[in-house]
């Protein structure tokens, strides 16, 4: 039977500003409460068992940190996705890693020595690669350049990985930014990225201000929470410490979220 589980790579402090962009404070502090102007979020991490192969979205924020990275975002890991995928779930080896994006939060473990990314295959946008190799003045602090472990698998735009798996290239938050679509015991799931980063960012033009291309942004939210609304889809939140996953009603002008229950 296919599997999917949820793993947490820890959490680390990110500007309040830079996590809710133009939305005043007024509105988000109804839901978060920053500390310093800096709020506190986590990386959930989904891993797929599809026919005998492991899978996982995203690789967290690893655990290599400079100590400037960690005076600027004062990284906590009280969790790491590898510990937990050896440990508990006793796997020995990962077949592929789909990222979203390659901002240091999201593919912290593809930098990584560890057995478990031997032989794995890291599937990424050809335009993500190229911004992680050659960063602006704008994406410099988003990226943190290392050897990685991994074959790669570039993509060019938006391509089905296997029967059950297919990514959307959307833009937006980064230049070669993409979604994940896949189907598990005939559910649906979405796994947004930082489109969709928090349970609060459904709303469309709720945009972090670091994303790049913000009108990109706003455009793709609005047709992927319409696709999922229209197809039943539950979409994952990865930075989201209190709510992982959710189902979409309403419109995508003005969604409404019932949340879902999650197995770890």
């Amino acid at each position: 039977m296919d599997e999917l589980y949820f793993l947490n790579d820890g959490s680390y402090e990110l500007d309040s500003g830079a996590y809710f962009g133009i939305v005043p404070k007024a509105i988000w502090s109804r839901y978060f409460h920053d500390i310093e102007n800096k709020i506190r979020i986590t990386t959930n991490i989904p891993m797929l068992n599809i026919n005998n192969r492991h899978i996982l979205l995203d690789a967290g924020i690893g655990n290599n940190f400079s100590e400037k990275f960690r005076k600027i975002f004062k990284p906590i890991k009280d969790h790491d996705i590898e510990e937990l995928i050896e440990n508990d779930y006793h796997i020995n080896a990962l077949d592929k890693v789909i990222v979203s994006h390659m901002h240091f939060d999201h593919c912290g473990h593809v930098f990584s020595k560890n057995k478990l990314f031997r032989n794995t295959s890291l599937i990424v946008q050809e335009k993500e690669l190229q911004a992680y190799r050659h960063p602006n003045e704008f994406t410099r602090g988003s990226y943190i350049k290392d050897r990685i472990t991994p074959g790669i698998i570039k993509l060019e735009g938006s391509r089905r990985i296997n029967g059950n798996i297919s990514t959307v290239i959307t833009g937006g938050h980064s230049e070669g930014h993409m979604v994940t679509l896949f189907n598990i015991n005939s559910r649906k799931y979405m796994y947004g990225g930082d489109l969709f980063p928090s349970a609060f960012h459904i709303k469309p033009y709720y945009i972090t201000a670091i994303d790049s291309y913000p009108v990109e942004s706003l455009r793709l939210k609005k047709k992927l929470v319409k696709k999922a609304i229209k197809e039943n889809i539950a979409i994952i939140f990865n930075h989201d410490p209190e709510h992982i996953m959710a189902k979409v009603y309403g419109s995508p002008e003005k969604p409404e979220l019932e949340f879902q229950d999650i197995k770890r």
